[in-house]
């Protein structure tokens, strides 16, 4: 019996006695207890009231292959697509993977994450089934040079799926934030963590990884270090399969477009999108903080600021952004 079988019993959110969910998959209650304890030690939440049985806290939608291929999800682009219930971070898995394979396309998502990662070494936060948690890695032939721009390619794709998907005020902010308009606030949708590994000047694998909210509650929202919105508040009935194919279909179009032509013509694009233009900003440095105005990005993708000593430039990667009042 695996994890997955078991969760999937429990999925629709209602009791089942150990008994029940033994015949189900044709092992004894003993067996069933044992993995109902490797859940708890995975800390995937379940409740268990004597008389009753055991149950998950509400119904949940799990991510499937199946499911995936049935929302038109592109299998035939990856060597290896996994599903996990519970990874410590799916950037991690995926670095562990790229140092074995030095070509090829992969994909992993994970149901949660007990130690999500943010760029810049923050949390993220990571529910179980509740939002989109998945790493993708990406070969480029180029080395470090190519991907210049990358981030914020990726984060047109997702920008691009939530169009799709119906939401009408998501904005990107530069170089790896989607956000959204929600009750006057710009609310965290979304973020990138880029990787490298491999040769920085000739062939290497980027592994791109991808944190999307989906619902974020209450007691979510006191964990996140700023204000954060789910695409279920936004308006969006898509289920977490539906908007995973979704997403990805839209990264793999853009990635193909990036891999050949870079940034350049994804430019006017994410522009329009551009969350942040014509307003007074702050850029914090490792040692320092310069004010002035978005102007939007170059070719490169390099954040255009006008500031009181004239325009610069700046790299992703190098910088944080936020609101002049923050």
């Amino acid at each position: 019996m695996k994890h997955s079988e078991l969760i999937e019993i429990l999925a629709d959110g209602n009791f089942h006695s150990g008994e029940e969910i033994g015949a189900a998959l044709g092992v004894s209650r003993a067996a069933v207890w044992k993995q109902l304890q490797k859940l708890e030690a995975m800390d995937i939440p379940f409740n268990s009231v004597k008389g009753k049985g055991y149950r998950l806290p509400e119904a949940v939608t799990l991510l499937s292959k199946e499911a995936l291929a049935a929302h038109g999800f592109p299998h035939a682009v990856f060597d290896q697509v996994d599903v996990s219930l519970s990874l410590d971070s799916t950037n991690n898995a995926m670095m562990q993977m790229a140092e074995n394979n030095t070509d090829g396309r992969k994909i992993c998502f994970a149901e949660m994450q007990t130690a999500g990662r943010g760029r810049r070494g923050r949390t993220w936060v990571s529910p179980f089934a509740q939002n989109l948690y998945f790493s993708m890695l990406w070969p480029f032939s180029q080395g470090i040079a190519a991907i210049q721009g990358l981030s914020l390619a990726v984060g047109l794709a997702i920008h691009r799926a939530l169009s799709e998907l119906g939401v009408e005020r998501a904005g990107l902010k530069w170089p790896n934030d989607i956000l959204a308009d929600h009750q006057g606030v710009k609310s965290k949708l979304g973020g990138i963590l880029i990787e490298l590994t491999g040769d920085v000047t000739d062939a290497c694998q980027v592994v791109i990884g991808v944190g999307l909210n989906l619902d974020v509650r209450i007691q979510d929202q006191a964990k996140i270090d700023q204000q954060a919105v789910g695409a279920k508040q936004l308006g969006v009935t898509a289920d977490r399969n539906e908007i995973t194919a979704v997403v990805v279909k839209h990264l793999v179009d853009v990635l193909e477009t990036f891999s050949v032509s870079g940034f350049a013509p994804l430019k006017g694009e994410w522009s329009e999108a551009d969350a942040f233009k014509g307003l007074s900003a702050k850029l914090v440095l490792p040692s320092s903080e310069i004010h002035g105005t978005c102007m939007g990005v170059n070719e490169k993708g390099e954040l255009i600021l006008d500031t009181e000593t004239g325009i610069q430039l700046f790299n992703a990667g190098e910088v944080s952004l936020r609101l002049g009042d923050a």
